[in-house]
Protein backbone atom coordinates (compact mmCIF):
# COMPACT_ATOMS: atom_id res chain seq x y z
CA UNK A 1 0.00 0.00 0.00
CA UNK A 2 1.22 3.63 -0.88
CA UNK A 3 1.75 5.90 2.21
CA UNK A 4 0.89 9.54 1.90
CA UNK A 5 3.17 12.52 3.20
CA UNK A 6 3.48 16.17 3.57
CA UNK A 7 6.50 18.20 2.75
CA UNK A 8 7.34 20.49 5.37
CA UNK A 9 8.48 22.51 2.02
CA UNK A 10 5.34 23.96 2.64
CA UNK A 11 6.53 26.07 5.46
CA UNK A 12 10.08 26.38 4.42
CA UNK A 13 9.46 30.02 4.72
CA UNK A 14 9.12 29.78 8.65
CA UNK A 15 11.17 27.87 11.40
CA UNK A 16 9.80 24.39 11.99
CA UNK A 17 8.35 24.90 15.20
CA UNK A 18 5.84 27.62 13.85
CA UNK A 19 4.41 25.33 11.42
CA UNK A 20 4.83 22.22 13.17
CA UNK A 21 0.93 21.64 13.90
CA UNK A 22 -0.83 22.56 11.05
CA UNK A 23 1.79 19.89 8.95
CA UNK A 24 1.29 16.99 11.77
CA UNK A 25 -2.51 18.49 11.17
CA UNK A 26 -2.56 16.69 7.60
CA UNK A 27 -2.73 13.37 9.70
CA UNK A 28 -0.18 11.66 7.59
CA UNK A 29 3.60 11.43 7.98
CA UNK A 30 6.29 14.34 7.25
CA UNK A 31 9.31 14.78 4.91
CA UNK A 32 11.04 17.37 6.74
CA UNK A 33 12.46 19.69 4.53
CA UNK A 34 15.96 20.07 5.93
CA UNK A 35 17.11 23.85 4.86
CA UNK A 36 18.19 26.43 7.21
CA UNK A 37 16.96 28.27 9.14
CA UNK A 38 13.52 26.64 8.83
CA UNK A 39 14.88 23.15 10.30
CA UNK A 40 18.49 23.21 9.87
CA UNK A 41 21.38 22.50 11.21
CA UNK A 42 20.68 19.56 13.52
CA UNK A 43 19.18 18.24 15.30
CA UNK A 44 15.89 19.25 13.71
CA UNK A 45 13.40 20.23 16.53
CA UNK A 46 10.27 17.84 15.95
CA UNK A 47 7.91 16.40 17.95
CA UNK A 48 4.88 16.08 16.12
CA UNK A 49 3.66 13.47 13.51
CA UNK A 50 6.07 10.34 12.15
CA UNK A 51 8.37 11.79 10.34
CA UNK A 52 8.58 9.88 6.73
CA UNK A 53 11.55 11.23 5.32
CA UNK A 54 14.22 13.78 4.69
CA UNK A 55 15.48 15.68 2.07
CA UNK A 56 18.90 16.80 2.72
CA UNK A 57 20.00 20.80 2.32
CA UNK A 58 19.69 21.92 -1.41
CA UNK A 59 20.67 25.86 -0.87
CA UNK A 60 24.87 25.71 -2.05
CA UNK A 61 24.94 22.15 -1.72
CA UNK A 62 26.89 20.35 -4.92
CA UNK A 63 27.85 16.37 -4.22
CA UNK A 64 29.03 16.67 -7.94
CA UNK A 65 31.29 19.63 -7.11
CA UNK A 66 35.15 19.94 -8.97
CA UNK A 67 36.08 22.16 -5.82
CA UNK A 68 36.99 19.59 -3.06
CA UNK A 69 36.03 22.24 -0.64
CA UNK A 70 32.60 22.41 -1.52
CA UNK A 71 32.42 18.71 -1.95
CA UNK A 72 33.53 17.86 0.92
CA UNK A 73 30.96 20.21 3.00
CA UNK A 74 28.41 19.05 0.58
CA UNK A 75 29.22 15.20 1.46
CA UNK A 76 29.39 16.16 5.50
CA UNK A 77 25.74 17.83 4.89
CA UNK A 78 24.51 14.48 3.43
CA UNK A 79 25.99 12.38 6.07
CA UNK A 80 24.48 14.64 9.03
CA UNK A 81 21.10 14.29 6.74
CA UNK A 82 21.40 10.94 7.53
CA UNK A 83 22.23 10.40 10.73
CA UNK A 84 19.61 12.63 11.74
CA UNK A 85 17.20 10.49 9.95
CA UNK A 86 17.66 7.56 12.09
CA UNK A 87 17.67 9.65 15.49
CA UNK A 88 14.07 10.57 13.64
CA UNK A 89 12.92 7.29 12.92
CA UNK A 90 12.95 8.33 9.16
CA UNK A 91 12.70 5.81 6.29
CA UNK A 92 15.47 7.36 3.98
CA UNK A 93 16.77 10.62 2.91
CA UNK A 94 16.25 12.22 -0.38
CA UNK A 95 19.51 13.76 -2.20
CA UNK A 96 19.99 15.78 -5.09
CA UNK A 97 22.57 14.53 -7.49
CA UNK A 98 24.52 17.57 -7.81
CA UNK A 99 25.62 20.18 -10.89
CA UNK A 100 27.82 19.95 -13.38
CA UNK A 101 30.64 22.69 -13.86
CA UNK A 102 30.60 25.94 -15.95
CA UNK A 103 30.60 24.21 -19.69
CA UNK A 104 32.87 27.35 -20.52
CA UNK A 105 35.95 26.23 -18.36
CA UNK A 106 35.16 22.37 -18.05
CA UNK A 107 33.74 19.31 -19.86
CA UNK A 108 30.10 18.68 -18.29
CA UNK A 109 30.47 15.32 -17.31
CA UNK A 110 33.87 15.98 -15.24
CA UNK A 111 31.95 16.26 -12.00
CA UNK A 112 29.99 12.94 -12.88
CA UNK A 113 32.48 10.66 -11.15
CA UNK A 114 31.94 12.76 -8.23
CA UNK A 115 28.08 12.60 -7.75
CA UNK A 116 28.82 9.04 -8.15
CA UNK A 117 31.33 8.33 -5.49
CA UNK A 118 29.48 11.19 -2.99
CA UNK A 119 26.22 9.24 -3.23
CA UNK A 120 27.71 5.83 -2.77
CA UNK A 121 29.44 6.91 0.14
CA UNK A 122 25.51 8.33 1.39
CA UNK A 123 24.49 5.19 0.68
CA UNK A 124 27.02 3.30 2.91
CA UNK A 125 26.14 5.48 5.51
CA UNK A 126 22.55 5.08 4.88
CA UNK A 127 23.22 1.23 5.50
CA UNK A 128 25.00 1.62 8.41
CA UNK A 129 22.28 3.66 10.71
CA UNK A 130 19.19 1.73 8.68
CA UNK A 131 17.92 4.37 6.64
CA UNK A 132 18.10 4.82 2.43
CA UNK A 133 19.12 7.48 0.00
CA UNK A 134 16.92 8.16 -2.53
CA UNK A 135 18.65 10.17 -5.75
CA UNK A 136 16.15 12.54 -6.93
CA UNK A 137 15.49 13.26 -11.02
CA UNK A 138 16.15 17.14 -11.85
CA UNK A 139 14.25 19.06 -13.57
CA UNK A 140 14.67 21.10 -16.87
CA UNK A 141 13.81 24.78 -16.40
CA UNK A 142 13.10 27.83 -18.40
CA UNK A 143 15.08 31.24 -18.31
CA UNK A 144 12.55 33.37 -19.85
CA UNK A 145 8.77 33.19 -20.60
CA UNK A 146 8.26 31.01 -23.83
CA UNK A 147 12.27 29.56 -23.47
CA UNK A 148 12.63 25.98 -23.98
CA UNK A 149 13.54 24.88 -20.97
CA UNK A 150 16.78 23.62 -20.52
CA UNK A 151 18.43 21.26 -17.96
CA UNK A 152 21.44 22.07 -15.69
CA UNK A 153 21.71 19.44 -13.22
CA UNK A 154 22.95 15.82 -13.17
CA UNK A 155 20.07 13.50 -13.96
CA UNK A 156 17.88 15.70 -15.70
CA UNK A 157 18.23 12.96 -18.66
CA UNK A 158 16.53 9.39 -17.84
CA UNK A 159 19.68 8.00 -18.95
CA UNK A 160 22.11 10.07 -17.05
CA UNK A 161 19.94 9.47 -13.85
CA UNK A 162 20.18 5.48 -14.71
CA UNK A 163 23.97 5.66 -15.50
CA UNK A 164 24.69 7.31 -11.92
CA UNK A 165 22.26 4.86 -10.01
CA UNK A 166 23.74 1.77 -11.57
CA UNK A 167 27.51 3.13 -10.83
CA UNK A 168 26.54 3.35 -7.65
CA UNK A 169 25.31 0.00 -7.24
CA UNK A 170 24.31 0.26 -3.73
CA UNK A 171 21.12 -2.07 -1.93
CA UNK A 172 20.78 1.75 0.27
CA UNK A 173 20.24 3.70 -2.68
CA UNK A 174 16.56 4.07 -4.91
CA UNK A 175 15.11 6.29 -6.88
CA UNK A 176 12.65 9.42 -5.81
CA UNK A 177 10.71 10.55 -8.57
CA UNK A 178 9.49 14.05 -8.81
CA UNK A 179 6.62 14.15 -11.22
CA UNK A 180 7.15 17.83 -11.74
CA UNK A 181 10.75 17.62 -12.51
CA UNK A 182 10.23 14.86 -14.83
CA UNK A 183 7.38 16.32 -16.64
CA UNK A 184 9.86 19.20 -17.22
CA UNK A 185 12.34 17.47 -18.33
CA UNK A 186 9.95 15.71 -21.16
CA UNK A 187 7.62 13.40 -21.68
CA UNK A 188 9.97 10.94 -22.38
CA UNK A 189 11.95 11.28 -18.89
CA UNK A 190 7.94 10.77 -17.16
CA UNK A 191 7.07 8.22 -19.45
CA UNK A 192 10.19 6.13 -18.75
CA UNK A 193 10.80 6.99 -14.42
CA UNK A 194 6.68 6.07 -14.38
CA UNK A 195 8.37 2.59 -15.37
CA UNK A 196 11.07 2.40 -13.82
CA UNK A 197 11.28 -0.11 -10.97
CA UNK A 198 13.76 1.02 -8.82
CA UNK A 199 11.52 3.95 -8.12
CA UNK A 200 9.82 3.70 -4.45
CA UNK A 201 9.99 7.25 -3.41
CA UNK A 202 7.24 9.93 -5.28
CA UNK A 203 7.04 13.71 -5.02
CA UNK A 204 3.73 15.05 -6.05
CA UNK A 205 3.06 18.56 -7.72
CA UNK A 206 1.95 20.22 -10.73
CA UNK A 207 3.47 22.67 -13.26
CA UNK A 208 2.59 24.67 -16.00
CA UNK A 209 5.89 23.34 -18.16
CA UNK A 210 7.63 26.14 -18.17
CA UNK A 211 9.35 26.29 -14.42
CA UNK A 212 9.29 24.39 -10.99
CA UNK A 213 5.97 25.85 -9.87
CA UNK A 214 4.77 23.41 -7.25
CA UNK A 215 1.40 24.03 -8.05
CA UNK A 216 -0.98 21.92 -6.67
CA UNK A 217 -2.06 18.46 -7.49
CA UNK A 218 -4.72 19.35 -10.88
CA UNK A 219 -3.77 22.94 -11.17
CA UNK A 220 -1.16 22.51 -14.12
CA UNK A 221 -0.28 20.16 -16.92
CA UNK A 222 1.66 16.92 -14.91
CA UNK A 223 -1.83 15.71 -13.66
CA UNK A 224 -3.43 16.16 -17.30
CA UNK A 225 -1.02 13.09 -18.08
CA UNK A 226 -0.51 11.34 -15.09
CA UNK A 227 -3.21 8.97 -13.44
CA UNK A 228 -1.86 8.37 -9.50
CA UNK A 229 -4.55 5.86 -8.88
CA UNK A 230 -3.49 4.12 -12.37
CA UNK A 231 0.14 4.82 -13.60
CA UNK A 232 2.80 4.53 -10.48
CA UNK A 233 5.51 2.08 -10.77
CA UNK A 234 3.91 -0.64 -8.54
CA UNK A 235 7.76 -0.21 -6.65
CA UNK A 236 6.30 2.67 -5.35
CA UNK A 237 6.24 3.08 -1.22
CA UNK A 238 5.77 6.85 -0.42
CA UNK A 239 3.61 9.55 -2.17
CA UNK A 240 4.89 13.29 -0.32
CA UNK A 241 2.87 16.45 -1.56
CA UNK A 242 5.72 18.77 -2.27
CA UNK A 243 4.22 22.17 -2.35
CA UNK A 244 4.86 25.69 -1.93
CA UNK A 245 2.16 26.85 0.87
CA UNK A 246 0.32 25.20 3.51
CA UNK A 247 -2.78 26.50 1.56
CA UNK A 248 -1.48 24.82 -2.09
CA UNK A 249 -1.12 21.71 0.32
CA UNK A 250 -4.27 21.75 1.56
CA UNK A 251 -6.15 21.91 -2.47
CA UNK A 252 -4.01 18.75 -3.55
CA UNK A 253 -4.26 16.67 -0.20
CA UNK A 254 -7.68 16.48 -0.99
CA UNK A 255 -7.21 15.40 -4.54
CA UNK A 256 -4.05 12.81 -3.76
CA UNK A 257 -6.42 11.24 -1.56
CA UNK A 258 -9.08 10.36 -3.84
CA UNK A 259 -6.73 8.82 -6.23
CA UNK A 260 -5.35 7.04 -3.80
CA UNK A 261 -8.64 5.73 -2.48
CA UNK A 262 -8.85 4.52 -6.00
CA UNK A 263 -6.15 3.09 -6.48
CA UNK A 264 -6.29 0.84 -3.56
CA UNK A 265 -10.18 0.32 -5.01
CA UNK A 266 -8.65 -1.44 -8.13
CA UNK A 267 -5.62 -2.89 -6.61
Amino acid sequence: MVELGISSFAGVREPIQDVEQELAGFGVGVEIMCEPPHAWPPPVPWSAARVLTLHAPILGINIASTNPGIREESLAQMIATITEAARLNARGVIIHPGMPPYRELFARDLGLPYAIESLRECAEAAAAVGVEVYVENMPAVSLAEGMRPIGFGYAVAYEELRHIYEAVNHPALRICLDLGHAHLAGRHVLDALLKDPDVVHVHVNDNLGQRDDHLAWGDGEVAKVVDLAANLPPSVRTLVLEHGSLETARRSFARVSADLTRRRQTS
